[in-house]
């Protein structure tokens, strides 16, 4: 009879020891953290730039045309920074984002066969300046790049 009353047992104790867990994966409003500001015009556009990056590398690599070229990316001299200031010098800041917008051009002109190494000097602009200021997202960065074969032919 133990052996009954054991099997009638697990089940409950099984819910018992699981309902914190899904306590924890309810659906419902979601309560915002204390502390945490909400993102700022720059850093939403640079989000915006990573996923049209991510995306335009996927295309390059499959040997796809280019997504329509993306204009709204000139906004990065007019969008307000975290914390309403930036790491370096505004200066400094609109000469890395006038270099990113030249390379952003360059990958429309250029010929297919050049469109991955200049995509990488596109992605290279978004590093340069992220190594100066704002270093965190340069993990991300680095993954946007695409692999070049190497030339066989030397």
């Amino acid at each position: 009879m133990s052996k009954i009353r054991d099997k009638a047992r697990t089940p409950a104790i099984l819910a018992v020891a699981l309902l914190p867990l899904l306590a924890a994966f309810r659906t419902g409003p979601r309560v915002e953290q204390k502390g945490l500001k909400p993102p700022s015009e720059l850093a939403l556009l640079m989000r915006e730039m990573t996923a049209f990056t991510d995306s335009t590398r996927l295309r390059l690599e499959r040997g796809d045309e280019l997504l329509p070229y993306p204009a709204g990316f000139t906004a990065m001299h007019t969008a307000t920074p975290t914390d309403g200031k930036l790491d370096i010098d505004r200066a400094a800041f609109d000469a890395f984002a006038d270099h990113y917008l030249v390379q952003l051009k360059a990958l429309y002109d250029a010929p297919a066969a050049d469109r991955l190494s200049t995509f990488n000097a596109t992605v290279q602009g978004c590093a340069n300046c992220h190594t100066v200021a704002c270093p965190g997202p340069l993990v991300r960065i680095k993954k946007l790049y695409v692999p070049l074969a190497p030339d066989l032919t030397k």
